[in-house]
């Protein structure tokens, strides 16, 4: 007969992904020896040091993400009610967050999967082998840290902050570009962010980028648009202009990507554009009223970038020299 602490304890866990803390259990009114016995007998499995997943629970990533944030809680032994309340789970001066790829995942960016187990902390502190753990100087509760589905995770920029000091630079940019383009952030924030991290890697990045964009060539709208950057820059080619305004038929269009110095202009179809009737006349008006006006018109998709690029730069690079 299953007693009213254990069921107390499994409706916690199951509002938790399925995973307890030690002393949850203790403050719902079990004994040591009692969840002791769970742990033996397999009803409670271990997942980190005093965290268990009780048995029939799916072991996903969110579930491990939410036992690696209750192990990241008890190692400072705080209240479990600062675990359900707020986002910046703080004692004293210790504060922790999911965050670099983990956070990237949660918040859902292209070029991160779920998978990854990081989190940072205000103090250092020994982890278990499967969690990645960064130790930074500051994570401050209402600029830093967020609540996503009751976890604390980096906001999206100080995630992209954190991301600049590891990842590549092209995912990078791409990141910044979805954030921006999906409107998950403005770039004034991105900005204090920035002014808020010090000296560290991959900061004078993002600073080149932010100047990047005030200067008026804004941010990809898709991850096709971000490949064909990545693109022009693997082939050595000067980066293109982006969304250009030419007036044509007696309407304002903007351009997907411009040459500098030429009028040969490179559209990023992917199907979702041409996926109507209407879609698809627009489109071609569209062209024909760039060629009215003298411009060349390639178009690229995405499988054309992902499955024969340099066709792509071949045919570009004969277009450029017949108008040169």
């Amino acid at each position: 007969m299953v007693s009213d602490e254990v069921r107390a304890a499994l409706a916690l866990a199951a509002m938790q992904h399925g995973v307890l803390r030690r002393d949850q259990a203790f403050q719902l009114g079990l004994s040591a020896r009692q969840v002791d016995r769970l742990r033996a007998n397999g009803a409670w499995r271990d997942v980190f040091r005093s965290v268990y997943r009780v048995d029939g629970a799916p072991e996903t990533w969110l579930c491990r993400l939410h036992a690696a944030a209750l192990w990241a809680a008890g190692n400072r032994r705080e209240a479990t009610r600062l675990y359900r309340e707020r986002p910046g789970r703080q004692v004293g001066d210790h504060v922790y967050a999911i965050s670099h790829r983990a956070a990237a995942a949660l918040h859902g960016f292209n070029r991160y999967p779920e998978g990854a187990l990081e989190l940072s902390v205000t103090r250092g502190t020994r982890c278990p082998a499967s969690l990645t753990i960064y130790r930074v100087d500051a994570l401050l509760p209402e600029k830093d840290v967020i609540d996503v589905g009751g976890l604390s995770v980096t906001s999206i920029p100080r995630t992209l902050v954190d991301l600049a000091r590891s990842e590549a630079d092209d995912d990078v940019r791409a990141s910044v570009e979805q954030a921006l383009s999906r409107r998950w952030m403005k770039l004034e924030e991105l900005e204090k962010a920035l002014r808020r991290s010090g000296r560290r890697p991959g900061i004078p990045f993002l600073k080149a980028l932010v100047r990047e964009y005030q200067g008026g060539d804004g941010p990809a709208e898709s991850e096709l648009e971000s490949r064909v950057f990545e693109l022009f820059k693997e082939a050595g080619l000067p980066r293109p202009l982006r969304q250009q305004r030419v007036r044509g038929r007696g309407r304002q269009r903007r351009l997907d990507f411009l040459i500098p110095g030429t009028r040969v202009v490179i559209e990023a179809d992917g199907y979702a554009h041409h996926s109507s009737l209407e879609a698809f006349e627009e489109d071609r008006q569209r062209t024909n009223a760039l060629l009215a006006r003298g411009f060349k018109v390639l178009h690229w998709t995405w499988a054309g970038l992902h499955d024969d690029p340099q066709r792509l730069l071949t045919e570009l690079l004969q277009v450029l020299r017949a108008a040169a």
